[in-house]
């Protein structure tokens, strides 16, 4: 596995339940474990890893509306650029809202 990593940080409109319930149908494609007291999510894919932390949850006042937010940081280890484009492209999918 290369010692290479990169991470990300994206601030999302959810709920630490929440995610973990959109988080469901990457099952179908990586095996994972949640640390629950930790906040914290890994993914592994052969030799690959991606470490999830999930940040403490917040809000966002809009006016009147309260949204919830999550600072959630993904750190990948061993995975070449087509993968993690990959990865990127079904979790994107998982976390899709409403729609048209």
């Amino acid at each position: 596995m290369s010692a290479a990593s990169q991470t990300y940080t994206r601030t999302m409109s959810i709920t630490h339940a929440d995610f973990l319930r959109s988080l469901l149908p990457l099952k179908k494609y990586y095996h994972y474990q949640i640390n629950n007291a930790a906040n914290r999510i890994q993914i592994s894919d052969e030799q690959r890893i991606i470490q999830i932390l999930l940040g403490t949850e917040g809000a966002v006042a809009m006016g009147s509306l309260r949204m919830p937010s999550t600072e959630v940081t993904f750190t990948f280890r061993g995975f070449t650029p087509s993968e993690r484009d990959l990865f990127w492209s079904r979790f994107d999918l998982c976390f899709r809202r409403g729609g048209g």
